[in-house]
């Protein structure tokens, strides 16, 4: 990890302001915890961590194309998404995810490093954040350097930890989190906190909510000391009876004013500051798959035959209202290509790009004359939806009754209203219409897989409906579900070169030139065999 750790310290030390959250105003000559506060460092951490999750070819996106969300246009784009349908995974493959999370997480390992007094809530918000960011390297990769991590030149070529005990260590970073934000009266308040404003009743609450996934993680493990450490933290959990009930989100003052400054999200897949669209824009559709599940009309490996998704025309635009097909998202089918080139995907006309609920697009052009690019490129990013929280109570509730003592289907059915609530949102010069959830929630009870009634297995039931509020959104999360639980139903693309989806990543190039001698050795046959070590291989 040579290359990248030099690259922690100088990118920590740009990240100072929170209005200009890239500007660089300080010396390289002097220790970072010497002459940057913990008040400065946190926003820039905060951004660019959360675009390491949201923006480009980062963990969204390779969410929402494993879980045959997102296809490609190939009216627009010949061999786009290539690695990704068939599946010719290498150690060049979504690179960003692991060098963007270390490196984020650095800046968080020096706040928390801070010798300064009265630090204590700045602490904990960079403890829970390492925890969040930390447990994705875990579930993409395994084992990873934990314990000699983050310590710049310090050690250069760190050993690799177990990854169950990561997840142990990443559990007590955020006890200590929540021991921090109780017992800390004289705290400096964390007025440059750019995602809850410093409001660290709501820190506690997203604490609590991560280490209910890390917990849920492990459904799969049935080995008795697991049992026992799981069912203990999951008890402490419920005494505290306290998650997350809305969006938990990040704005570090997003605007049009120039491309660093705007949502990463719409720099990457929607418009720049003048209003050009990049290739994205074009590129990303629906996949036929979410396509007919969104329409009511997949068969298989669903059935929603006669079940219309209400959030349709916010996840994805609606190609021909008047015209074929009409009325309804269009999708292609990952891996296909155009008639003319032998297969059966849509012209570009009938396809469904990313609607208004994920990217703040308000009609088809950014550079419109109106308030597209305003609302756009000011809208918060989102780390963690509140639809989430309540499908991670679901399953605890349903999975561990005993223990976690909560309606599981009244759960259940919050988070879906909690999805149509997002996709229901307030944009300047626009009014949408208020998605009826309840209506939703009675018309797909019956459908197996999908409502909570009709379902054989409730696992399949709240997976599938997180994976309808999540995709696009936060991707990654229903990928990683699918590998623990095997849900939601994912077809392969058609040029898929096996019948399974990876389970885990390559790690990166960075680290087989740089920290050889440590970093564990894969082949290609193993990412579909083997992962992190909740699969229980």
């Amino acid at each position: 990890m040579k290359k990248i750790i030099y690259s922690f310290t100088i990118l920590a030390l740009t990240l100072v302001s929170c209005s200009d959250f890239v500007d660089v105003n300080t010396t390289t000559n002097n220790p970072l915890t010497e002459t940057i506060t913990p008040r400065s460092i946190l926003p820039g951490a905060q951004s660019l961590a959360f675009n390491t999750q949201a923006g480009g070819t980062r963990m969204n996106q390779l969410g929402s194309v494993m879980t045959n969300s997102w296809a490609g246009n190939v009216n627009r784009v010949t061999g786009g998404y290539s690695k990704e349908f068939t599946q010719n995974i290498d150690n060049t493959f979504y690179n960003g995810v692991w060098d963007g999370i270390y490196l984020n997480v650095y800046n968080f390992q020096n706040i928390i490093n801070t010798k300064l007094p009265n630090q204590e809530n700045y602490i904990a918000i960079a403890k829970i954040l390492k925890a969040y960011y930390m447990q994705y390297i875990v579930d993409l990769y395994g084992k990873a350097p934990y314990s000699q991590a983050f310590k710049g030149r310090d050690n250069l070529t760190p050993a690799y930890d177990d990854d169950k005990a990561i997840y142990r260590a990443l559990v007590q970073e955020l006890e200590e989190a929540r021991e921090l934000i109780a017992n800390s009266p004289d705290a400096e308040e964390a007025i440059s906190d750019i995602m809850l404003g410093g409001d660290m009743d709501r820190w506690v609450s997203f604490a609590n909510t991560i280490e209910l996934r890390i917990l849920l993680r492990q459904s799969n493990l049935t080995d008795s000391e697991t049992v026992t450490y799981r069912n203990t933290k999951l008890a402490e959990l419920v005494a505290l009876n306290d998650f997350v009930t809305e969006d938990v989100t990040i704005n570090p003052g997003y605007s049009e004013a120039n491309d660093d400054q705007q949502n990463p999200f719409f720099n990457d897949f929607v418009a720049d500051a003048a209003g050009t669209a990049p290739q994205n824009r074009n590129f990303v559709v629906a996949s036929s798959h979410i396509a007919t599940f969104l329409n009511g009309t997949q068969t298989t490996p669903n059935n929603t035959v006669g079940l219309v998704d209400e959030r349709r025309f916010r996840m994805f635009t609606n190609p021909a209202p008047g015209g074929v097909p009409s009325n309804k998202v269009g999708g292609v089918t990952q891996g296909d290509v155009t008639i003319a080139a032998g297969g059966s995907a849509p012209t570009d006309a009938n396809l469904s790009r990313l609607g208004i609920g994920i990217t703040g697009l308000v009609n088809g052009s950014a550079g419109g004359g109106n308030t597209s690019l305003q609302n756009g490129s000011r809208r918060n990013g989102f780390v963690m939806l509140a639809s989430e929280s309540y499908f991670l109570q679901s399953e605890a509730a349903y999975r561990y009754p005993a223990v976690f003592t909560q309606d599981a289907k009244a759960l259940f059915e919050q988070g879906i209203t909690a999805s149509f609530a997002f996709y229901s949102p307030s944009y300047v010069g626009v009014t949408l219409p208020a998605l009826n959830a309840a209506a939703y929630i009675a018309a797909s009870d019956s459908y197996d897989g999908i409502g909570w009634t009709g379902s054989s297995n409730k696992i399949q039931a709240i997976m599938t409906q997180k994976w309808l509020a999540l995709t696009g959104i936060h991707g990654i999360e229903p990928y990683i579900d699918f590998i623990r639980t095997g849900f939601p139903l994912t077809p392969q693309p058609l040029t898929a070169n096996g019948p399974t989806k990876p389970k885990r990543l390559f790690y990166p190039l960075s680290e087989y030139v740089a920290n050889s001698s440590n970093v564990p050795q894969l082949t290609l046959p193993q990412v579909f065999t083997e992962g992190a070590f909740w699969i229980a291989n």
